[in-house]
Formats: C-alpha cells, sequence, structure tokens
C-alpha cells in the first residue's frame, strides 16, 4: 500500500512538472523576453524592495493570525506563526500547495492539535480563499469600468457572482447536512475497497468540516482575508511592479491578484511555475498591456516571494528536525 501511494505521489509531481513545461514552452514562444528586460533594465527602483520586504511581512503576521483564529486559539500564536512561515515557504516549491499540509503537520507536532480538526479547518480556509479571491476579482472589475470591454466585463462579473453564489449552496448544504453525506459516500468508499479508511479519516473529517463551516467559525478569518488582499498583497504586487519597471495601479494590481491566484490553482511542480506566469501575462493582455511587462512582473513577484518565504521556512524546519532527532 505505502509502494502504491509512493508511485502515485510520484505520478502526480510528473504530472505537474510536465503542466508546468508545457507552460513555460509556451510562454519562451508567445512573449519577447528581450522586451523584458529592456523595461527591466530601463526602470528598476531599489527602494522598492524594502517596502515589499516590509509587506510580506504584514503577510506572514496576517496568515498566522488567520490560522490560529481558524483553530479556535488551540495553537499559540508564536506557534501559529512558525507554521504559517513554514507553510508559505513550502509553497514555493511543493506542487498543489502542498505547503498547506507541512502546516498542519507542523501544528500536529508542536501544538499537539488533531490531524482531524486541522485538515477540517484547512478545508474551510481553502472556501474561505476561493470566495477572497473571486471577490477580489469582482471588485477589480468595478474598479477597471472604462479599461475592460464592458460586455466582457458584464460576462466576467455573472460568472463569478454564480460561482460564490454556488460556493455558499455547497456550505449550507455540508454545514446542515454533513452527518448524511457520511452514509452515502460509505459505499462509494467501499467499492475501492477504502471504506475502513473512510471511516478512519474521511468520515470525521467531513464532520469537523461541516461544524467548522458556521457564521461564528469563518466570518473574522474571511474578513482578515479580505482585508490581506486588499491591501498588504496588493501593495506587495505594486512595489514588485515599481522594482522592475512596470507601472501597476491598484485596481490593476487587485486584477493581476485574482487572475494569478486562480493560475495557482493549477497543480504544476514548483508550485505556480509557468501557469502562473501564463496567468500573470493573460491579465496583462486582458488589460490591453504588453505580455512583455506581464511576464517580467510575475517572474520578479514568484521569484521575490521565494527568497523571502523560503530561506526562512528552511531554518524552521531545520530547527524542527534538529530538535525532533536530538537526543532526550
Amino acid at each position: 500500500m505505502i509502494r502504491g501511494l509512493f508511485n502515485h505521489q510520484r505520478l502526480q509531481t510528473l504530472i505537474a512538472a510536465a503542466i508546468s513545461l508545457g507552460f513555460l514552452i509556451f510562454l519562451l514562444r508567445a512573449v519577447d523576453w528581450e522586451e523584458a528586460i529592456r523595461i527591466f533594465r530601463s526602470g528598476m527602483s531599489a527602494i522598492s524592495l524594502l517596502w515589499f520586504s516590509l509587506v510580506t511581512v504584514g503577510i506572514a503576521v496576517g496568515y498566522a493570525l488567520r490560522w490560529r483564529l481558524l483553530l479556535d486559539g488551540k495553537i499559540g500564536y508564536g506557534t501559529s506563526l512558525m507554521a504559517s512561515l513554514l507553510g508559505l515557504g513550502a509553497n514555493m516549491f511543493l506542487p498543489a500547495r502542498g505547503g498547506d499540509l507541512l502546516r498542519v503537520h507542523y501544528s500536529r507536532v508542536v501544538a499537539t492539535v488533531p490531524y482531524v480538526d486541522a485538515l477540517g479547518r484547512l478545508l474551510v480556509e481553502k472556501v474561505v480563499d476561493l470566495v477572497t479571491i473571486i471577490s477580489v476579482g469582482m471588485f477589480s472589475l468595478v474598479l477597471l469600468n472604462h479599461t475592460l470591454n464592458i460586455e466582457y466585463r458584464n460576462v466576467l462579473l455573472t460568472v463569478m457572482l454564480g460561482a460564490i453564489l454556488a460556493i455558499f449552496l455547497a456550505a449550507i448544504l455540508i454545514r446542515h447536512f454533513g452527518d448524511r453525506l457520511v452514509p452515502l459516500l460509505r459505499p462509494v468508499f467501499g467499492l475501492v475497497r477504502l471504506q475502513d479508511f473512510f471511516d478512519r479519516h474521511i468520515a470525521s473529517l467531513i464532520r469537523n468540516s461541516a461544524r467548522g463551516l458556521s457564521f461564528s467559525v469563518t466570518i473574522v478569518p474571511a474578513v482578515l482575508t479580505l482585508v490581506l488582499w486588499l491591501s498588504v498583497y496588493a501593495l506587495a504586487y505594486i512595489f514588485v511592479a515599481r522594482f522592475v519597471g512596470v507601472a501597476l495601479s491598484y485596481q490593476e494590481s487587485l486584477f493581476v491578484l485574482f487572475v494569478g491566484g486562480l493560475g495557482l490553482m493549477i497543480p504544476a511542480a514548483p508550485s505556480g511555475v509557468g501557469t502562473f506566469h501564463a496567468s500573470v501575462v493573460s491579465a496583462f493582455v486582458l488589460l490591453g498591456r504588453s505580455p512583455s511587462e506581464g511576464l517580467l512582473l510575475a517572474t520578479a513577484v514568484h521569484f521575490l516571494f521565494f527568497v523571502v518565504y523560503v530561506v526562512p521556512a528552511a531554518l524552521i524546519l531545520g530547527h524542527w528536525r534538529l530538535n525532533r532527532l536530538a537526543p532526550r
């Protein structure tokens, strides 16, 4: 069974790497790299890096506060900050946002938060993130009223509003009928000989997620997430754009955030390579901007976030592993 799981994970990694490679090949052929280099050389602003660094601290602090709120205070703020930094760093290279699972594991080992509780609240967090991404996209479309084609903008707004309503409807169904889903899904897992796995892990996860999808649990983390995206995340993109010599307004940064967030949902290995870059380039094309500017911004954003979060994550992981291996 372990060998089969390993082979399955290896296959997923290979598929994610192939997706990244495909998008990178497309970008290499479709975008003028020489123009991107010229833009970078002509307008680089080093002071923006300082502001970007300060903003990334705010992002980490906000993520730590949100994770602690989602876990109902079962984890200390210091531990939550370490777990969040570890997750943010690991998400920069692990496929399918694998850093989030590492954050759950760290919370389980260090703060003894039960896996089922942490995973259940992680699913709630993902619902909040998805609603936030779509909401930010809708807000950006409203602000970009005179930039995008009106018909195209109205179609996007309609689709996004329908997506939010569908998410809320699904959350309400899970919240009020989660217990009824368990007996319905058990025979399905039994067909593939995973009923024992379902009873030990999935059933409790469904029940915990149903409890977590309540107004009292989600409202404060949801508001905090929206504030983070509308403030520090948007500022991070603006400061990176200034660093590489690309002009980016606030409303444009929100639209790029929205499209880039959708791109990160596509599995890629390392995380976001190719898919994130292609989505940001697409956002610039939709805005009537140069694809080279989009590629330059996407590359800089990915690289700078990688440096800022991977270094502390590696230090935290190394210290944690050494403490676990040290003799008691």
